[in-house]
């Protein structure tokens, strides 16, 4: 999902039932995660392709980075929801209402016939209740 600070101009409650378009957003500076990460690539793409634009984009390696920038005000970010949903919570970022993004897909392989550890269980169990089917 596309998020800002709460104060940010396109941040959900200062722009009521009016959402951002690809020119509001290629005028921002948005934090994206590592290049091959799918879903910050089509948005660099989209935000690349408008005409006359300048999009400021920053790429870091790690979700929380972009996280923790947005949260200070500097920009956007789109982020898995299952990553924001703490800190929209506790309201130190909010939703921008913006273009719709795919969901993306997430998978887990393993061999049946390979043992399986306590550990690899857990987290087998935890992507289940947080990517499981909606």
């Amino acid at each position: 999902m596309l998020v800002a600070a709460p104060g940010h101009p396109l941040a959900a409650g200062r722009r009521p039932g009016a959402a951002a378009g690809w020119a509001d957003l290629a005028r921002e500076h948005v934090f994206l995660h590592e290049q091959g990460c799918s879903y910050s690539d089509r948005l660099a793409r989209e935000l690349l392709a408008v005409p006359n634009a300048r999009p400021r984009l920053t790429r870091f390696g790690s979700i929380e980075a972009a996280r923790s920038c947005v949260a200070a005000g500097l920009g956007l970010t789109l982020l898995p929801r299952v990553t924001v949903a703490g800190a929209l919570r506790n309201g130190t970022l909010a939703e921008v209402a913006g273009p719709r993004f795919p969901d993306v897909p997430v998978q887990l392989v393993r061999l049946r016939r390979r043992w399986r550890s306590p550990a690899v269980g857990a987290v087998m169990e935890e992507l289940g209740r947080h990517f499981g089917p909606r």
